[in-house]
């Protein structure tokens, strides 16, 4: 793939999303949708010395293209990053999903392209603006190249997901891992220079992916399912292992809470050389993962626990609506080299006003790599990273 210029990128982005609008107000009609998003944070990282009042900048701006005629459908998104010098200093730009796809007699689905895996909960294991710790796991809000099958809606839903081919990766910043830039949380090669120079090299293929769910109760509103997920991981000299994954999950009211709960345990079996480690780990002992412009490692065992928590206010306040509080919690138990867990827990309010949609987080975290200095990202971790560490994000978007 030919690398846009910074300049190029952003000019390019901003120009379709300054067109968008107009084009899809006029033909309301189509089947055709086009709109996007602008987003814009503030973030503080307690960690972070440099930035001792944090900083503000562009978080993403995307355009989206969706297709429905009732049973020709298709979806696609393409995004532009580009984050400050607190953030990172860099830009990036990717597809996060393309697929198009048939709605059958019965209402169920076919997706063929770069689409959403259906696993645990869904759409997502979180409500605020930073997903889960699953998410930074690879198993929330992932998307893969592949054929994904939908049942039709009802009481009892099953996706059934093959995917040969991972997200993929696209242009960066000249700061960033190549075969990380991507959205998707992917196992990928390491890189000497943004990452942690361990020479591996592997990658995921032919994943198989399965859900299964139940909506019962009064309204159907408790949805109870298991999910399950197995593939391979290709090493890059001619090995192949097998990783696998199984998880059960609840979503639905508590009283006036809704309540979202899901266990999940994964298994990596790696086939890595003694020198495709760092720091003298067990090179089998973790996998890189890698997204957003950089890898890090990932314990090849771990349970992950989600237990999160939200209220949705009534009412209006002036020109906001639609006000909901929420704590999200996770944890990573890993199960190998004596690693130390990772925790994420996210306490905020998200709410809207017309086409504005605002998040205020408060994050708490520890041996994780968004939320501390932790180098070991959810694989080994320093002991002298033991506390834990906090970050704050405000968020602003448009969206059209």
């Amino acid at each position: 793939m030919k690398k846009t210029t910074h300049l190029g990128a952003a000019t390019l982005a901003m120009t379709i999303l300054l067109c968008a609008p107009a084009h899809a107000e006029s033909d309301t009609a189509s089947p055709l949708k086009i709109g996007g998003a602008v987003r814009f944070n503030y973030v503080y990282k307690s960690w972070q010395d440099d930035y001792k009042s944090g900083f503000f900048g562009l978080d993403t701006a995307r355009v989206n293209v969706d297709y429905d005629d009732g049973s020709l459908i298709g979806s696609a998104e393409y995004r532009y990053n580009n984050y400050p010098k607190g953030q990172g200093g860099y830009w990036q730009h990717f597809l996060h999903h393309g697929w198009v796809g048939m709605r059958f007699a019965d209402k169920s689905t076919l997706h063929v392209g770069l689409d959403k895996q259906v696993f645990g909960l869904y759409p997502f294991a979180s409500n605020n603006f930073y997903s889960s710790i699953a998410f930074y796991a690879g198993f929330e809000d992932k998307y893969d190249l592949g054929l994904t099958y939908a049942s039709r809606p009802g009481p009892f839903e099953w996706q059934l997901g093959f995917y040969p081919r991972d997200g993929g990766s696209y242009g960066g910043g000249s700061n960033t891992a190549g075969a990380s830039n991507r959205y998707s949380y992917n196992i990928v090669a390491d890189d000497d220079e943004q990452g942690f120079g361990t020479g591996q090299h592997d990658s995921e293929r032919n994943t198989l992916v399965g859900r299964m769910a139940w909506h019962v109760g009064p309204d159907a509103r408790h949805e109870v399912g298991i999910s399950g997920l197995s593939g391979e991981i290709r090493n890059g000299a001619g090995d192949t292992t097998r990783r696998h994954a199984a998880a059960v999950h609840y979503a639905g009211p508590v009283g006036p809470f809704k309540l979202m709960l899901e266990a999940l345990r994964y298994r990596y079996r790696t086939a890595h050389d003694a020198s495709q480690t760092y720091g003298g780990l067990d090179p089998n002992s973790f996998v890189m993962l890698g997204a957003f412009g950089y890898p890090y490692p990932l314990a090849t065992k771990g349970n992950i626990y989600i237990a999160n928590l939200s209220y949705d206010i009534p009412g209006k306040l002036g020109p906001f609506g639609n006000f909901k509080v929420y704590n999200d919690y996770g944890i990573l138990h890993k199960q190998v080299g004596g690693y130390q867990d990772s925790v994420q827990n996210v306490t905020g309010l998200s709410f809207s006003s017309g086409k504005w949609v605002f998040y205020m987080d408060f994050m708490r975290g520890k041996h994780h790599p968004y939320l501390s200095p932790d180098a070991g990202g959810l694989g080994a971790t320093p002991a002298e990273y033991g506390r834990s560490t906090r970050r704050v994000n405000l968020q602003a978007g448009y969206y059209f």
